[in-house]
């Protein structure tokens, strides 16, 4: 049987990850993921490859927006609810980003941090339109939800001598009772009442040879080196895991730990 063993979310682009329980979704995504990027002064999105000081960063939706924290950082940053006349806009990739922006005081807080004149935007809906996918998106690198499995992730650890840990690649739903890389023939999921189309394999990065804890890459660029040379696709880039949307309107969907996953294709 297979079933969920992890869910994850990432609020902030590149940036601490948050285990949950159970999530819902909605038409961009699973709720709360990728809603906030740091552009910086030409508008362009950055993320943890060349900044690792954002894996240290905290996003938590409280009350009020978000709250972001750092260790390295004496005090913390409020993002309060936004205003709709607080456009920002930018580019993630080839898309752009239409956005709010989170004002002065954050945008002062992320510079600070990262020593480099930067704004934070923060998602509304429809800020971005995915061309490659030809569907509305979060503000996450490809598409809006990423499923892998807990026997891929130890598999490719194993495979680059590394502890296996799965924040090194950074997915929303993580699924047990399968082999390694079952999800490569996978077509469409049921988990409850949410039906996902699996669209593709992720091509992955640099930012999975950094440490979640420190930023640190790996001496020996693991596990991007074990992938180059197990796991490629037609055109010799390193993947891991698959790219998947939702299928139909979210409505109240919510996926839980536990929960039996079914095998539409």
């Amino acid at each position: 049987m297979i079933t969920v063993s992890e869910l994850w979310t990432y609020p902030f682009k590149s940036a601490k990850g948050v285990s949950l329980s159970s999530t819902q979704f909605d038409s961009e995504g699973m709720c709360d993921d990728r809603r906030l990027v740091a552009l910086d002064e030409d508008g362009v999105f950055i993320t943890a490859r060349r900044y690792s000081q954002l894996l240290q960063l905290s996003c938590t939706k409280n009350s009020s927006g978000w709250l972001l924290q750092h260790p390295a950082q004496d005090g913390h940053c409020q993002i309060n609810q936004l205003e709709p006349e607080k456009a920002i806009t930018g580019t993630l990739w080839k898309d752009a980003v239409n956005a709010l922006d989170a004002g002065d005081e954050a945008a002062a807080w992320i510079s600070d941090l990262l020593k480099k004149q930067m704004r934070i935007a923060v998602w509304k809906k429809q800020s971005r339109y995915s061309k490659k996918y030809q569907l509305e998106s979060s503000f996450a690198d490809a598409s809006p939800i990423l499923v892998t499995t807990q026997a891929s992730i130890q598999q490719v650890c194993k495979w680059g001598h590394i502890e296996p840990d799965v924040r090194r690649f950074r997915p929303n739903i993580v699924l047990a009772g399968v082999e390694a890389f079952a999800e490569d023939g996978w077509r469409k999921l049921q988990i409850g009442n949410l039906t996902l189309e699996i669209l593709d394999p992720c091509v992955r990065c640099i930012l999975t040879t950094k440490q979640p804890d420190t930023g640190e890459t790996h001496s020996e660029k693991q596990p991007i080196k074990a992938l180059m040379e197990n796991r490629v696709n037609d055109a010799g880039h390193p993947i891991f895991g698959v790219n998947a949307t939702l299928l139909g309107p979210a409505g109240n969907s919510v996926i839980s730990i536990g929960d039996e996953v079914t095998l539409i294709e």
